[in-house]
């Protein structure tokens, strides 16, 4: 995989991690414990940190870059965020869930167990509340989660990392890199029926 080192800072992925080989890393990167990043995810920080927590999956095609120094990006545990979403800056607390193709402005903030409808857009500057489910460009309040609801979220998080742990059990010398989500899943179904 891309790991590109810019200014003297090349990414750090903790060893429980999992980054796919066609994954592109850039400058200052930290991955933390049992988080997944998918082929094609595209990470540039160049101006300020990127800083990825535990029990993250990070899927295919979301790119994030630092576009100064006053916009880093860190990203709490249990944290999912989907397909084709481009993030430039925000801080995110934990149990959050990032639809597809959402945008993240720089300066943003997201609270504990936020959840963002796929195709919204956080404007630069805002303040999502804890449990805020959010909708449209820009986005606003729709509803807010339940307590049950922020435990599940920690669940699924749980879920996507054990789905890689059970890959590395069972079919070690699997090359990941040309996997979609879809293969992943066919791929993890044959793993249970064997089971």
């Amino acid at each position: 995989m891309p790991l590109l080192e810019y200014k003297n800072k090349k990414p750090q992925i903790d060893p429980s991690a999992w980054v796919s080989p066609n994954a592109t890393l850039v400058g200052d990167i930290k991955i933390g414990p049992n988080s997944v990043i998918w082929p094609g995810v595209f990470m540039r920080a160049e101006y300020a940190p990127i800083s990825i927590g535990q029990y993250v999956t990070i899927f295919d095609g979301v790119m994030m870059f630092t576009r100064s120094d006053k916009s880093p990006i860190d990203i709490g545990n249990y944290t999912i965020i989907e397909t084709g979403t481009s993030i430039f800056g925000t801080f995110m607390t934990d149990y959050i869930t990032i639809g597809e193709n959402v945008l993240v402005n720089e300066r943003s903030s997201i609270g504990e167990g936020a959840v963002i409808i796929a195709e919204s857009t956080i404007a630069s500057g805002m303040i999502v509340a804890e449990r805020a489910i959010m909708k449209g460009n820009p986005a606003s309040v729709i509803r807010e989660q339940s307590r049950n609801d922020l435990l599940k979220q920690k669940e699924r998080a749980e879920h996507y990392t054990e789905m890689f742990i059970r890959m590395r059990r069972k079919l070690p010398n699997l090359q990941p890199y040309a996997i979609t989500e879809n293969a992943l899943l066919r791929e993890l179904i044959t793993i249970k029926e064997r089971e």
